[in-house]
């Protein structure tokens, strides 16, 4: 399961054609401290290097674009449809015909060199071509006509075939770029946005290089221009960079909301889980059937002096293995299916679907070759080495290995150090996820369902005066104790710009990228945010006035809360006064310091109901928002409603973690297992060796708990030693994974001693089976003579 998921994300863009010399192009951005790598590039910059290519082969427009709806026409055997795409769907992308040269598609339907020349075309690919028309076959779907947010009709020129291998070009729909009027102004060249990507193919890096450089100074040359025309009123520095088409996919460190991303550490760490469980598997197969060894000497003896060789024993034994090994693997199909079920949201879609004969070729070479040879080699070479003489000299009994520590106890250590590494790192990690959600946020998030007003809405006729109206009519429903409205504390959602303050005492503007919040008056109030200094917002249709937060105060220079009270900040052409200071509170995620924030009143920019529910009243939750719904209906839509609780979705921005939480729990538990069974196999032995010495111990009055702590001892000074070694290790591991976060829990002693303890515990109740049996056998049965 671990190699269909990393054999997929390592192959993104696998077979893009001359993928070594195509490029993304991309904005780093350094201001106010801040130092980003952006995914957009200003559309200007497009346009110049199209009219001035500089020696690249190809410059290609990739951008995203969100429509509202599109209306399906009716045709035969089908009625007219209309859809509304779904949330965060990016299929629809606008660029050009060198779009289908940089991508090779296979062309289903349509001329590749007229379908994308006109701005009424549309191309689709083979899967949205048949979701819009499921009846049709392709050549029939050409020319029909679609029609986007109600007005803007597009004709179907051409359907191509879905790529056959994971990349990031996963748009479906495609149409000819827009030329708009605001892109050919100065202003346009300061303007970003992450939708809009450029792609480059270069044949060599210098030629990529001269072409950056000489865009570079294009763009440099622009923003002095804005900033002469006082066009804005902050400054930043802005880089063009490049990076490999094969490296984007990986660039977890590049914002860029349109595509899901894996980084190389989670890569590296399931080929180091696989790898981990694959050595415990090969090390537990060779201690139980060591183990086994001793109950087959007899045999292994007689086969020698009937004059079998070396060779015939040791094919014998690794023959055993590759049966052994065959038959695992063929339930290991059914197993990880039922994997694959459990894990659920851990595994994507497009992984479970993802088919490569690489993936059954890797598999079916670990399984064999690496289990035959690793796991049956080595019991193999020691069964052929026991002399046939010595057995029946001994009646049978060999000893194997040493009083020392050998192999097999050197493997049991190894087994319970990387046992130790998941279960110390399980509990960092659930640790981490806990502090993260129930630590204290800066506000009150317990019984708070939150309502989203969709962007459709916005269209409603008197839209401002129902809106206002419903939330009054909402607060009036029993069962809900306060509402507000405004953006909610923390989300993934935020806004930002430079504001500036100028002081009394020096002409030179301290200049701060500040984060940005719509709120109402009761805001605070109701999320239970402290208020330092100043007094609550005016009602008011324009922003009036600025809340900030302590971080704010801090970065304009004011010596406390009560300074920056009545001052003025913003643009030069929209200066606000600061009217209160609010304690700080979480507004993004713990990877992020808190930044500068502003919360201010604006009436027409109120998007979200925030509802508290009476917590005395839970099992009426579900009831009570049904009436919020019913109240919805009478004012917009009943299919535009959408309610959830608000600390569910905080949740939900760390599902990374959650599934790293998960994952470490199934690996742990799989790690103890194989673990024990190695421990068992060697308690096995251990038990069988020293039969005679128990039974000596029995006859001279030793008691039943006194042999069970004499057989444990030396397995916990074995566990005690795998607890010494891993915990530098693990203390590195979880470090390193904290780092992660600017906010984060301290490691502490608590996790180690209460791995340590699990492991302990785990390996007693294992051990104790064996040795209680050993313990109670009759001695007469080890003791007399054959």
């Amino acid at each position: 399961m671990i190699y269909k998921y990393v054999s997929y994300e390592l192959s993104f863009e696998k077979d893009l054609p001359q993928k070594e010399q195509v490029y993304r192009l991309l904005s780093h951005f350094k201001a106010d401290g801040r130092d980003e790598l952006f995914s957009g590039v200003s559309r200007p910059v497009y346009s110049f290097l199209k009219e001035n290519p500089m020696g690249l082969d190809e410059v290609v427009a990739h951008y995203r674009f969100f429509y509202q709806s599109v209306t399906i026409p009716e045709v035969a055997g089908q009625e007219k449809r209309y859809e509304e795409p779904k949330a965060g769907e990016t299929v629809f992308i606008e660029t050009d015909k060198d779009y289908f040269d940089l991508v090779k598609y296979n062309w289903l339907a349509g001329n590749p060199q007229t379908a994308l020349n006109e701005p009424h075309q549309v191309v689709l690919t083979a899967s949205r071509a048949k979701h819009y028309f499921p009846k049709l076959p392709e050549q029939d779907i050409l020319g029909k006509t679609i029609v986007y947010n109600d007005s803007i009709k597009k004709v179907i020129s051409g359907i191509v075939a879905n790529l056959s291998y994971p990349s990031e070009f996963n748009g479906q729909e495609f149409i000819l770029i827009k030329e708009r009027e605001r892109d050919k102004t100065m202003m346009a060249w300061s303007n970003t946005n992450g939708a809009d990507n450029i792609y480059l193919k270069a044949k060599d890096e210098q030629t990529l290089k001269h072409a950056l450089a000489q865009t570079q100074k294009e763009l440099d040359a622009k923003w002095q221009a804005i900033k002469k025309q006082e066009l804005v009123s902050f400054d930043f520095i802005r880089t063009l960079e490049t990076m490999p088409i094969q490296e984007s996919h990986f660039s977890t460190h590049m914002k860029e909301a349109a595509l899901v991303k894996t980084s190389y550490k989670v890569i590296y760490s399931l080929i180091g889980v696989a790898l981990f469980l694959l050595i415990l598997a090969y090390i537990n197969y060779i201690n139980l059937t060591t183990a086994q060894m001793p109950q087959r000497y007899k045999e292994i003896g007689i086969r020698k002096t009937l004059g079998g060789s070396k060779r015939s024993l040791i094919m014998q034994m690794m023959t055993e293995t590759a049966m052994m090994v065959l038959v695992a693997a063929f339930f290991s199909i059914f197993v990880s299916q039922l994997g694959v079920f459990l894990l659920g949201d851990l595994i994507s879609v497009n992984t479970k679907n993802y088919q490569d004969i690489g993936l059954y070729i890797g598999v079916m070479g670990i399984i064999l070759l690496g289990s035959i040879i690793v796991a049956g080699l080595y019991p193999a070479w020691m069964m052929s080495r026991v002399n046939a003489v010595d057995i029946f000299r001994n009646k049978g009994q060999v000893q194997v290995g040493s009083e020392k520590m050998s192999l097999r106890k050197a493997m049991i250590v190894f087994q319970f150090i990387i046992a130790q590494i998941f279960i110390v790192g399980a509990i960092v990690i659930g640790q981490q996820l806990k502090y993260v959600v129930h630590t204290d946020l800066g506000f009150n998030k317990e019984n708070v369902a939150v309502i989203q007003i969709p962007y459709k809405t916005f269209m409603t006729p008197n839209f401002q005066s129902k809106k206002m109206a419903l939330f009054e009519e909402i607060k009036k429903i029993p069962g809900v104790e306060k509402a507000t409205m405004g953006e909610m504390p923390l989300n993934n959602s935020f806004s930002s710009n430079q504001l500036q303050y100028i002081p009394n005492d020096q002409q030179e503007p301290i200049s701060k990228n500040v984060f940005f919040k719509t709120i109402d008056p009761d805001y605070l109030d109701f999320y239970d945010m402290k208020l330092l200094a100043g007094t609550a917002l005016i009602p008011s249709d324009t922003t009036n006035g600025y809340i900030i937060n302590e971080t704010a105060v801090k970065a304009f220079g004011f010596k406390n809360p009560q300074e920056a009270i009545g001052k003025f900040i913003g643009q030069s052409d929209d200066m606000q006064q600061i009217v209160a200071v609010v304690k700080d509170f979480y507004a993004q995620n713990f990877y992020k310091p808190i930044d500068p924030m502003a919360l201010s009143y604006e009436n027409r920019n109120l998007q979200t109901y925030s509802i508290r529910l009476n917590s005395a009243k839970h099992k009426e939750w579900p009831t009570i928002l049904e009436q919020v719904h019913q109240t919805w209906n009478k004012f917009f839509s009943a299919d535009q409603f959408s309610a959830r609780y608000y600390d569910e979705g905080i949740l939900e921005m760390y599902k990374k973690e959650q599934q790293l939480f998960k994952l470490s729990n199934i690996s742990t538990g799989i790690a103890i297992l194989i673990s024990c069974l190695g421990l068992f196999g060697l308690a096995t032995l251990t038990a069988f060796q020293r039969s005679k010495e128990i039974g000596i111990r029995k006859v001279l009055g030793a008691s039943v708990s006194g042999i069970v702590s004499m057989l444990s001892k030396d397995f916990i000074i074995m566990i005690l030693l795998a607890i010494l070694i891993a915990s530098p290790i693990i203390w590195w591991i979880c470090s390193k994974w904290l780092d992660d976060f600017a906010y984060r829990i301290e490691i502490t002693w608590i996790p180690f001693v209460l791995g340590g303890l699990i492991a302990i515990l785990a390996a007693l109740l294992t051990i104790s089976y064996q040795a209680i049996k050993a313990a109670k056998a009759n001695p007469v049965d080890s003791l007399r003579d054959e």
